[in-house]
Formats: structure tokens, C-alpha cells, sequence
């Protein structure tokens, strides 16, 4: 169907704007009748779910579908224009180029599929929607299904960044293309997080990049660099073992003492062992994104809650400052002040609650909601930290939440800790001081010992550095250890206290005092246990990009951050078993391969037919679809269907080719005066770096002015921020003349 046919038929339909619903749309029968190649689905899409607007884009048309997303009420539309090639500014297509498709015959049409920036979804599309990188989402399809994901982001509305994700948008896009029947889609990934680019953090996680939850594998490197290669660097990066990693960093003492502190933390919460960086990666990634992972601190189901951070158990507590530090770390809009202030009214709520009946009943979280609104006017900050809630430990009160069996509604009772819960001992300084002489056995135990002449001091207040020495000294016999130790003390943790080191006002001594742990005077001086965010920045600022005394981690973090371009391909199906698909791909004659079409053949054209046809009827398929897809294909006739030899016209398909066989077509006809003849240009650079690319991949790069070839400038020796200069000579150019 011509394209202005379409226009036609979509103005004589009445208009209609009624959204379709965004999280099933293009799913399962939500779309039917899409059962022929790219080039008629998207005709058809555009007939049945779209509506032609009342202005252009460039002089394209553009049609609008409107979608509602039932999880968060927004309503957005996606734009499609048809930008036809031979009227376009821009002919020909860079993204092919550099994706190792520039030898692809130049579509008639292209298709643009956008969801603008959510500032523009009640506007009309401007003169700039073209440029990638304004979008949400920015597909760009060539008529003979290949094409290119330009841009993918976070749908954010009204600054709420909670809404629709990239990973919403990115599966709308695939079940796109694949109802389309798209062939392969590339995409340049560039994508960056808090200064990390992502496909090297997914690389040495998960062994593929983000994009490659949906399939998309390693397409084309820069510099020269091969799939082999590739797969050998993320592989060597991934199966760097996180005790390795530590002894390599033995003679930097303040970056090991870091990275040990930030192991030995997660080691601490995952119940799987992480062994290498691999593994810690996908814990600290898992763990962000509130994705399933096996570790002791879980995030049951879809609940924001979190449970004790030594055994895998719902039912054991945490701290209070560590369930807060958890909120507000897991993408939480309030800060840690007000989450602190809301569990505290929470816990007087309890306590009231328990004493006005003088049993251990529970309130329901609606009365629980509802009186603390009394206090608290923001309804949405009291609904989060009620649904975070699991169990926390604040004092000697544990506050926990569950389902009442006979109502079966939620309720949060409180009720005294037993001794046993509040046991768990920790000294941040084992994790961080890697210089000591001690082991970390013997420092531990010493430790222990002090901290239990500590606690049977507690009754009597602050205890003396001196008084604590001269009693840990009757067990202890190395005095350099308890020095040591207690020089090192200062904020260890015991249960729901800490342990505070200071030097007393009036006496000038040095004392040691338990002090609650949510002691508001005190709060801010006690260090978070981890900030996930933080960690992953400094293990990838450190371990991947500062790797002491290593070539072999630098050169293969160099090798992932130079495969920037990954590719999906979709198998060539047919839904019905009565029809065939085939690729009908040109051959062109002895000479016109020899002096006109010398790149490497374009990729043929997909149609379906039924298997009873003949010959002579696939021919008259083949050329219409020819015709309609390529610029230099506009009066190609097909005279014949097979190789050398060819297959006689009144045979029957079925009979002569296979299912989802690829057939050579030969005829007559090929435009070869036009300039749109390949998608990557009429002019090939003749590429031969030193780094073993051969072809245009998109970095920078210089033009040898004695011999015409080019050479990338970073491997020439000129970094990104220098001008290239007036005359360069290549190195084999440069001997030639001394």
C-alpha cells in the first residue's frame, strides 16, 4: 500500500484519541493481522492504531498512539513519521554505517517511532526531533527491517522519577519490533550512570551489557576490537577474584583498607559467597535495584522490607539506624531524619497501644496509619516506612509486622527483645586497618574481652581508658594488642549500642561509654554502614580503571569500553504453517559486481507467500517487493529465480525451495545512476589503522594526506582535546621521506 494511501485512509477514519493501554500493548493478540514483513506491518500499524496529525515534521507526515500506562495513571503519545528518502536532507544513514551495514542498498522509506521528553506530550513535535538524545524513546526502522535504537530513557514526570522506567520503555520498544517482524535492530551503547558507563559495570557483572536482557549481543567494536576479543576481556574481568583483587592492592594501604571494607560489608549481607568481582558487582546491583538475590538482608517480594543482616530469617531484627540507612538509600525521596522521626512516633503509637491494653495485641496498619496522621501530615512518608517495615529493633523494643491468621490483615505489635537478640557484635576497624601486626582472630578475640569489661561497667557509667587497660591486662598479657584495641574501638557496635571513644571535659582522660544507637546528639557522627551508590563508584574509579601494576585489567576494561555497538537479530517466523518465508536476495551480473556494486551484497527482501504458488508468481512477489523497498530497485524486473542456473517458472514452491529459505533473484534494471545507491554513502574511506580496524566505526579520525587512508587520531597519537593538524603524514608515509 503507497504511502499516500495510507494518509487517505487514515483521514477518512473518524478521529480518535482513546489510549491503549502501554503495559500490554503489542502483547499476545493485543494486535492482529501483522503477518507479512516489516515494510507492510508498519503500513498496516499505522492504518488500525494511529492517527494522522494535522502538521509535519521536515515535510513528513507524522502519526500519533496514544498510550496510558496503567501503573501510574500517565498518559503519552507515540509519534511515527515516515520520512521518505529521496526527499530527506539526509539521505543516507551514518547509524548503518558505523553498525557495518553502510554496504545496505538505500531504503525508499524510513520510519521514525518517538516518545518525546514528557515536557512535550501535549505538544506538537518541533524541527529538532530528529536529534537523538531528546527522547524518551527514539527508534529509527528502515523499510527492509533493519534499523537502530537511537535513544532510550526514563520516562520522569513531573520530576518523579518513580513512574516509568527505562527498562518499561525498552520492553515496549522490543515488543515493538518484534510484532513489526523487524529484522535486526543496532544500538550505539553510551549509556552512563553517576559517571560509569554502563556497559563495562553490566559487562563484568552479568557478561553483556544492560541491553542484553533482551537479547542484544556484541555487534561491531572500535579500534579494531572482535567479538573473540570482547568476550576473552569480559570474561577475564568478570573472574577477578575479590581476594586477589586485595593482595594486588597491598601497596596502596588506604584504597586495600577501602576495598576491604566495602567486601567485607556485602560479603557480611549476601548468603551466597563472593568470590570475585563478578559476583559482587551483581550482589550491589541486585541488592540497588531490589532485584531477587540470594542475601541474608532480602527484599521479600515486592515489599520494600529488610530483616536481620546475620541470618536469612524474616524474623530477626535489625537496628533501627540500619533500617533507616536502608530507606533512604533504596531511592528514597525523604531524608533519614524524617524516616528516624516517623518510626519513633510509630514505636510510641505501640507502646501506648500495648499499655492501654495491657496485652501484646498489635494495632492494624489502617489504625496504626490513622493516629499517626495525627502527627504527621504526609500521608505518603507514613504509607513507605509502613511498608518498609519487617522488623527493626529500636532500644530493648523489637517492632514487628504480620498478618493477623484470624483477620488476615496486617498488623505491627512490639514487644521486649530477649538478651540473645541483641548480641550481635561488630568492629568496623577489622575491615578497614590492613596494616596491623596482629591476625584478625587474636585482634577480634581481645576486642570481645574489652568490650564485655565494658558492658559490666555500663550500670556505672563512662569507664577510664587506664581503668579499662588495667583490667583487660589481667587476661591479656600483650599490652601492645590492648592498646591497639583501644585505640581502634571508637564506634564499634554492641547489639542496639555503640561504642563512643571521648576525652572527658573536666578530667582530660580518655573514657569509654555505651550510648544508644538513635541517639540524636550523636547520630550524625556515626558512620553508614555502606552507601551502594558510593561503593560501586569507587570500586569502578579504582579496581577497573586505576588497576595498580596490571596492563591486562586495563587492556581489557579498554577493550569493553570500545564495543559500544550491539545488535538483535529476530528469526525470520511465520504464525501460519500454510505460508512460507523467504529472503529474496539480488544477484547482480559478472560485470556489474566487478566495476559497479563492489561492496559486499545488500540484504534481500522477506515476503510471504503460500507454498502452492509457482515460480513465475514468486518472481512478480519478488519485484514488487524489490521495487518497493530499495532506490536503486525502482524498474529492477526480475527474470529469473535462483543462482547460475535458476528454477523453471512453472514449478511449484513448495516443490523447489524450503521453508524460510533464502532465494537468489536475478533480473535487470538496477538504478546504477543514482547517488542513492548504499546506505553508508557513495564514498568508502579506505580505512587501515594501526589498532586493525578497517572500517569507518564512528571514532575520530585522520586522513593521511600522502597516501588517502585514514588512521584513528587516538591511535595516531593525537588525544580528543587536540586539533588535528593541518598536514599528517601516516608512520609508513613519514619513513618514506627520511
Amino acid at each position: 500500500m503507497a504511502s499516500s494511501t495510507i494518509i487517505e485512509a487514515c483521514k477518512s477514519r473518524k478521529r480518535n484519541r482513546k489510549p491503549f493501554v502501554f503495559e500490554t500493548f503489542a502483547t499476545g493478540n493485543s494486535i492482529d493481522g501483522f503477518s507479512g514483513p516489516f515494510k507492510d506491518n508498519i503500513r498496516m500499524f499505522l492504518q488500525e492504531f494511529a492517527n494522522i496529525e494535522d502538521y509535519t515534521v521536515a515535510g513528513f507526515p507524522i502519526w500519533s498512539t496514544w498510550l496510558i500506562s496503567n501503573s501510574t495513571g500517565a498518559v503519552f503519545p507515540l509519534y511515527t513519521i515516515e520520512e521518505t528518502t529521496q526527499l530527506s536532507l539526509q539521505p543516507f544513514c551514518d547509524h548503518c554505517k558505523f553498525s557495518g551495514w553502510g554496504h545496505h542498498y538505500v531504503s525508499k522509506r524510513r520510519y521514525h517511532l518517538i516518545i518525546p521528553a514528557n515536557e512535550k506530550w501535549e505538544k506538537p513535535l518541533g524541527s529538532d526531533s530528529f536529534e537523538i538524545g531528546t527522547h524518551v524513546l527514539h527508534g529509527l526502522i528502515h523499510c527492509n527491517g533493519y534499523g537502530h535504537l537511537l535513544s532510550i530513557n526514563n520516562g520522569v514526570v513531573n520530576g518523579d522519577s518513580n513512574l516509568l522506567s527505562g527498562t518499561d520503555f525498552m520492553d515496549f520498544w522490543d515488543r515493538l519490533c518484534t510484532i513489526f517482524k523487524t529484522r535486526k535492530i543496532s544500538v550505539n551503547d553510551v549509556s552512563k550512570k553517576r559517571g560509569m558507563d554502563l556497559r563495562l559495570l553490566h559487562g563484568v557483572a552479568y557478561g553483556q551489557s544492560w541491553f542484553g536482557k533482551w537479547d542484544y549481543r556484541f555487534g561491531r567494536g572500535s579500534y579494531g576490537v572482535t567479538e573473540q576479543k570482547y568476550e576473552i576481556a569480559v570474561q577475564f574481568l568478570s573472574s577477578l577474584g575479590l581476594d586477589k583483587i586485595l593482595n594486588d592492592f597491598k601497596k596502596d594501604i588506604p584504597k586495600r583498607m577501602k576495598i576491604k571494607q566495602i567486601i567485607g560489608t556485602h560479603r557480611e549481607l549476601s548468603e551466597v559467597p563472593l568470590i570475585t568481582i563478578s559476583d559482587l558487582f551483581q550482589f550491589m546491583l541486585a541488592f540497588k535495584s531490589k532485584a531477587p538475590f540470594h542475601s541474608k538482608m532480602k527484599l521479600e517480594n515486592s515489599d520494600d522490607c529488610w530483616c536481620d543482616p546475620d541470618i536469612g530469617e524474616k524474623n530477626r531484627p535489625i537496628s533501627m539506624d540500619t533500617f533507616v540507612n536502608l530507606m533512604a538509600n533504596n531511592d528514597c525521596r525523604w531524608p533519614a531524619r524524617r524516616l528516624e522521626f516517623v518510626l519513633i512516633v510509630i514505636v510510641n503509637l505501640l507502646k501506648e497501644n500495648q499499655e492501654n491494653v495491657n496485652r501484646n495485641y498489635g494495632m492494624t496498619r489502617q489504625d496504626l496509619r490513622d493516629e499517626a496522621r495525627k502527627c504527621i501530615g504526609d500521608t505518603g512518608l507514613i504509607d513507605f516506612v509502613l511498608k518498609s517495615i519487617r522488623c527493626f529493633q529500636l532500644g530493648n523494643q523489637i517492632i514487628r509486622r504480620s498478618i493477623n491468621p484470624n483477620t488476615k490483615l496486617l498488623e505491627f505489635t512490639i514487644h521486649e527483645a530477649a538478651t540473645k537478640e541483641a548480641e550481635s557484635v561488630r568492629f568496623p576497624f577489622l575491615d578497614m586497618d590492613s596494616g596491623c601486626r596482629w591476625t584478625e582472630r587474636k585482634v577480634k578475640k581481645a576486642a570481645e574481652f574489652i568490650l564485655k569489661i565494658l558492658r559490666a561497667h555500663n550500670g556505672d557509667g563512662a569507664m577510664s581508658r587506664q581503668e579499662l587497660r588495667d583490667k583487660a591486662r589481667t587476661t591479656i598479657r600483650d599490652t601492645g594488642l590492648i592498646d591497639y584495641v583501644l585505640k581502634s574501638l571508637n564506634k564499634s557496635m554492641l547489639g542496639n549500642k555503640i561504642i563512643f571513644r571521648s576525652k572527658n571535659p573536666s578530667t582530660k582522660r580518655i573514657e569509654f561509654a555505651f550510648e544508644d544507637i538513635v541517639d540524636a546528639s550523636r547520630v550524625d557522627n556515626i558512620e553508614l554502614d555502606f552507601n551502594i551508590d558510593q561503593d560501586l563508584e569507587y570500586l569502578y574509579e579504582t579496581v577497573l580503571l586505576s588497576y595498580p601494576g596490571s596492563d591486562s585489567v586495563s587492556l581489557a576494561t579498554r577493550v569493553v569500553l570500545d564495543s559500544k555497538k550491539f545488535v538483535k537479530k529476530w528469526k525470520l517466523e511465520n504464525q501460519e504453517s500454510q505460508i512460507m518465508a523467504l529472503t529474496c536476495k539480488v544477484l547482480p551480473s559478472f560485470d556489474e559486481l566487478e566495476s559497479e556494486l563492489t561492496r559486499p551484497l545488500s540484504p534481500g527482501v522477506v515476503v510471504y507467500v503460500p507454498p502452492w504458488i509457482t515460480i513465475r508468481e514468486l518472481k512478480g512477489v519478488a519485484q514488487f517487493a524489490l521495487r518497493d523497498t530499495y532506490c536503486i530497485m525502482q524498474n529492477f524486473v526480475v527474470t529469473q529465480i535462483g543462482g547460475l542456473k535458476g528454477i523453471e517458472d512453472k514449478r511449484m514452491l513448495s516443490c523447489a525451495v524450503g521453508r524460510d529459505a533464502h532465494v537468489w533473484v536475478r533480473g535487470r534494471g538496477l538504478d546504477l545512476d543514482t547517488e542513492l545507491r548504499y546506505e553508508g554513502g557513495p564514498i568508502k574511506l579506505k580505512v587501515d589503522c594501526i589498532c586493525g580496524a578497517r572500517d569507518d566505526d564512528g571514532e575520530r579520525m585522520v586522513n593521511c594526506d600522502a597516501c588517502q587512508v585514514w588512521f584513528h587520531t587516538m591511535c595516531s597519537g593525537i588525544d580528543d582535546h587536540e586539533e588535528v593538524p593541518a598536514v599528517f603524514l601516516c608512520e609508513s608515509c613519514r619513513k618514506l621521506l627520511i
